[in-house]
């Protein structure tokens, strides 16, 4: 709904408050004032009083007893270009895990890295698969339409959980830029089988993408794209092509002092050095740009769910800061 017709939000100077009206059904209305975290209200706070500002569509939502206003608000934001920054920070995606790594450009050193499990996605689509499966052997072709919702709902909620983690992590870093690959064409190149086709091209890369680069934008943090081949499979010490062994990395140069790394760190490292090698001037095959230092201990934190068993989900700021390496 549309801001002054489907809702009305109005600012108070007097009580520093922010009261709604919203209409639920033709000729009823609801007023009150909203509840929030402070930093939400200061957005909503500026686009009522501040010209550069503009509310847009609203979404009220109706979750465990408790009404919530999804506000959406619009402003222009300066972002930094992606050459001028001072820290890269390399990010490898795939089917369990999201490894980050941020560098410093100057010296290449290793400010931070993390890895990320989002397995519960594959989980839960394998889950709704089955399930759709064998409703429609037994006639019931409509039980597809419930469980999409669901599974779609489900990925969405981990995949912006995933996502601001992504952004605080990079925020703690100085002038930071977010280095992906370059998936475009992946699911062509992709062929396995009936069995493995479903279950890689359902992989939300793209989605994922998306959400971590307009969150970043509101940071006004830069993204950036580069090359993605044989990212998982060269050492980020030397440059040698190694081989992968599930989630371990085993480098076949004897003089490099890696013998073995996790995979997925090892290609966010890569990554980042691509973002190097990309706006590097010269020759860059006549440079050496490998750092050749062994990187440190991989910190591997998961997601906890919400639910009677647990207070609450860990915050996407204390998952993040479990990533930052301490000098």
């Amino acid at each position: 709904m549309a801001h002054t017709e489907g809702y009305r939000l109005t600012y108070n100077d007097e009580d520093d408050r922010v009261a709604f009206r919203v209409s639920p059904k033709p000729y009823k209305k609801v007023k009150g004032h909203l509840r929030g975290r402070p930093e939400d209200l200061a957005l909503i706070e500026s686009a009522l009083t501040e010209d550069e500002w503009s509310l847009r569509q609203a979404e009220l939502l109706y979750r465990d007893g408790v009404y919530y206003l999804h506000v959406t608000v619009k402003t222009e934001v300066e972002v930094p270009e992606p050459e001028d920054a001072d820290t890269l920070v390399g990010v490898d995606i795939n089917e369990r895990n999201i490894a980050l790594t941020a560098l410093n450009r100057e010296t290449m050193d290793t400010l931070g890295t993390l890895v990320l499990d989002y397995g519960s996605v594959k989980a839960e689509r394998q889950r709704y698969h089955t399930i759709t499966k064998r409703c429609q052997e037994h006639g019931q072709h409509s039980i597809h339409n419930q469980l999409g919702e669901k599974e779609e709902r489900y990925t969405e909620w981990v995949l912006h959980r995933m996502s601001r983690v992504v952004v605080e992590f990079a925020q703690q870093f100085s002038n930071p830029v977010i280095v992906f690959e370059d998936l475009s064409g992946i699911r062509d190149a992709i062929k396995y089988g009936t069995y493995m086709n479903r279950r890689l091209h359902k992989l939300p890369f793209h989605k994922f993408e998306q959400q971590i680069r307009y969150k970043a934008t509101w940071n006004q943090i830069p993204c950036e794209t580069v090359e993605s081949p044989y990212n998982s499979k060269s050492c980020s010490c030397c440059g040698h092509r190694g081989y992968r062994q599930g989630r371990r990395f085993c480098c076949t140069n004897d003089s490099c002092e890696v013998q073995q790394d996790h995979a997925d760190r090892n290609a966010s490292v890569n990554v980042a050095w691509r973002a190097w090698a990309k706006h590097a001037d010269g020759d860059v095959e006549s440079v050496n740009y490998r750092t050749r230092k062994t990187q440190p201990f991989v910190r591997k934190v998961s997601l906890s769910g919400s639910g009677r068993s647990v207070n609450r989900p860990s915050s996407s700021r204390e998952i993040a800061s479990r990533g930052v390496l301490t000098t």
